[in-house]
């Protein structure tokens, strides 16, 4: 009995010893599991595990893409990218509760350097504070206001004080200081600034100025040198309608413009073809990657994606051609102005010069006077929306004339393509038209028995009152348009449609006044470019190069090409493009050049000839003298040239210019430019004389 109580025992600390050295074991494996855990943590992945224990947040900030240029057709700059520098605050690096000290210190230094920076905050910035003027200013107000929940009829005064307040900044002493920081907080909100997207607080400054902020960098936290591409626009007058101006997103825009990718902040085409080829311009941002620990400061930055510049737009215009055209019309108006009598041409004030390459559409030059310089347009603003002589109005594509009498190879055209008459009809003109005994216009010779040709030359109205009454209102309308008078070209910029003078269009005017009704004297002073009929000075050049074409009208275009930025590959190569054919045959359009070609070279009668009788190459013209009121009238010109084999077309308005042959010298300094014909300077020879 003992031996087997003794046996149970020893079984049972036999046991008990297994069971703990299995248990010494198990404890053993999972601490030295615990153990090579713990030295793979610290020894292997401890950097790693050491960022991501002090990782407070991860951001992306945007990487802005150069913006395309815009050169001339060949290769000469109109808008381009030059290098500057922009002062930036970066959220992601600024703590909050450095903010308004840190934005005081650049403050300061930019007043030492005597240097702005961006506030548009309503409020004057010196004591007592007032609400600032202007109609933009008044906007802003009520819209800080809303932003603020601030009551409407609050002062100047309590609208600081609830900013102060909103920015912390009620403790400040230095008043003055106080407001000019919360110009700049309001501003950070205003455009969306965040981590992600830093706040541009000065642009374009020198480089004196980057360094030495630079040099502060240790003490301002979050405030940057960013080198970024400013535009720049060479020759900034010459051809402003047409390039265009970049600028901030209104507000108004941007709910739109931010579905699409822009910041609040963002530059954006506002006219011309900055506007048109904004798309092609902006190109695409980049983004890079900011990670900063629970205090704010900065890990690590990486570029996750880089910045695509915009492709570059080339312009169908020739610098050259442009720059002659506008000189030319100028210089023409000063000539006017200080040599004509009143009534005479002596009140010109403005024009317009379109010229087009017969053959492919594209516009070679594009004038305005007055006109503006894009690289002041902002300084001048101002001065210049409230300039009674318009100069923002890109006259060539938005201004409406009354054609006159270049309107007449339409009719001319028209009446021959459908039998009205041919080239040897004749209409006998005795000064004063009689076919109705109420209404009996006039000419402003005899011509006694004219046929087309002539009455192109010496712009006979009896002739077309007689031709377009038989036509009738109609065919005229369809020709019109036909050849793209009255309705928009398709331009890339902005454009005007016109209109053409039918009934229809004459009782939509005098909708006010309905006694007024169309009547057959309203078809006769149609058939002359009188009436209702309104036409851009480009739809007129449309309508010569259409007339130069023997009817085939090629829509009209500024952009010859899109290239890549670095011009690696091209993107797109417009090609010319038919968007109608007058129903006319050769032989109609052959009989319409013969009479514009005496308008310029007949030694007797053609109005022009005291510009082109001698000139070596041959040009069909024709001018027109459109009545604005009963005292004055408009200066109009079209021609092309070289008549039997016409390359470019052209047409002219002098506003006030009292008649088309006055036109004439502008449309030879371009012909003499584009043919190499042209003297060192522009000159001109009074009328009368013929030039040499």
């Amino acid at each position: 009995m003992k031996n087997k109580i003794e046996s149970r025992t020893d079984g049972n600390r036999n046991l008990k010893t297994s069971r703990l050295v299995i248990m010494g074991c198990f404890v053993f494996f999972v601490c030295l599991l615990f153990f090579s855990k713990l030295m793979e943590y610290q020894l292997v992945d401890g950097e790693e595990y050491k960022k991501q224990a002090q990782k407070g947040y991860v951001s992306q900030q945007t990487i802005e893409a150069a913006r395309g240029e815009i050169l001339d057709r060949y290769g000469r700059p109109f808008a381009e990218n030059t290098v500057s520098y922009d002062i930036i605050i970066n959220n992601a690096y600024l703590p909050l509760s450095e903010r308004n000290n840190v934005i005081e210190k650049i403050i300061k230094i930019m007043e030492e350097e005597n240097h702005t920076w961006i506030d548009n905050l309503p409020i004057s910035t010196t004591l007592p504070f007032e609400f600032l003027e202007g109609e933009v200013n008044q906007a802003r107000i009520a819209q800080l206001k809303s932003d603020y929940q601030i009551t409407q009829d609050s002062s100047a005064e309590r609208t600081m004080d609830n900013l102060f307040k909103k920015y912390k900044l009620e403790d400040m002493e230095d008043k003055v200081m106080a407001r000019k920081i919360a110009g700049v907080r309001y501003e950070m909100v205003r455009t969306g600034s965040s981590n992600n997207n830093p706040y541009t607080f000065a642009q374009d400054i020198p480089m004196e100025l980057a360094t030495k902020i630079k040099e502060f960098s240790f003490d301002l936290p979050g405030i940057e040198i960013k080198e970024t591409t400013s535009r720049r626009y060479v020759d900034g007058d010459l051809a402003p309608h047409v390039v265009g101006i970049i600028g901030k997103i209104y507000k108004e825009e941007y709910e739109e413009l931010k579905k699409q990718g822009y910041k609040m902040n963002d530059m954006v085409g506002k006219s011309g073809i900055e506007y048109a080829m904004e798309k092609q311009l902006k190109g695409e941002n980049g983004v890079r990657e900011i990670v900063a620990d629970s205090k704010g400061q900065v890990l690590e930055s990486n570029t996750i994606k880089e910045a695509v510049p915009g492709n570059t737009v080339v312009l169908t215009i020739d610098k050259d051609l442009q720059r002659v055209a506008y000189q030319s019309l100028e210089n023409r108006i000063k000539f006017l102005q200080a040599t004509n009598q009143e009534g005479k041409g002596k009140e010109s004030s403005a024009g317009s010069v379109v010229v087009t390459d017969v053959k492919t559409g594209e516009i070679l030059a594009m004038v305005n006077y007055p006109t503006y310089n894009l690289e002041t347009y902002y300084t001048d603003y101002s001065v210049l929306s409230n300039d009674p002589l318009l100069p923002l109005l890109n006259r060539a594509t938005e201004g409406l004339y009354t054609p006159g009498s270049v309107f007449k190879p339409v009719v001319a055209t028209a009446a021959l393509a459908q039998d009205i008459i041919d080239a040897n009809s004749t209409v006998d003109c005795q000064h004063v038209y009689t076919r109705f005994t109420d209404y009996q216009p006039r000419c402003l010779g005899t011509h006694r028995n004219v046929n087309v040709i002539n009455a192109l030359m010496v712009s006979c109205n009896i002739f077309f009152y007689d031709t377009g009454y038989n036509l009738g209102i109609d065919k005229i309308a369809e020709y019109s348009k036909q050849f793209g008078l009255g309705s928009k070209t398709g331009i890339e910029i902005r454009e005007s449609a016109g209109q053409i003078s039918t009934p229809e269009v004459y009782t939509q005017i005098r909708a006010h006044t309905p006694n007024e009704q169309w009547s057959d004297g309203s078809v006769l002073q149609a058939s002359i470019g009188q009436m209702d009929n309104l036409f851009t000075p480009l739809q007129l050049a449309v309508f010569t190069s259409t007339l130069a074409n023997d009817g085939v009208r090629i829509k009209p275009h500024l952009v010859k090409s899109i290239q890549s930025y670095n011009f690696d590959e091209t993107i797109e190569d417009v090609q010319p493009e038919v968007v109608d054919t007058v129903d006319a045959s050769k032989e109609d359009f052959e009989v319409v050049r013969e009479g514009m070609l005496k308008v310029s070279h007949d030694p007797v009668s053609g109005s022009a000839r005291w510009v082109f009788q001698n000139y070596p190459i041959p040009v069909a013209s024709k001018t027109g003298s459109p009545q604005t009121d009963r005292v004055r009238s408009n200066a109009t010109f079209i021609a092309y040239a070289p008549a039997y084999d016409p390359q470019i077309a052209i047409s002219i308005v002098i506003e006030n210019g009292y008649s088309g042959e006055k036109c004439a010298p502008i449309a030879k300094d371009v012909f003499d430019e584009y043919f190499g014909l042209n003297s060192s300077q522009v000159q001109y020879v009074p009328e009368g004389q013929l030039i040499p």
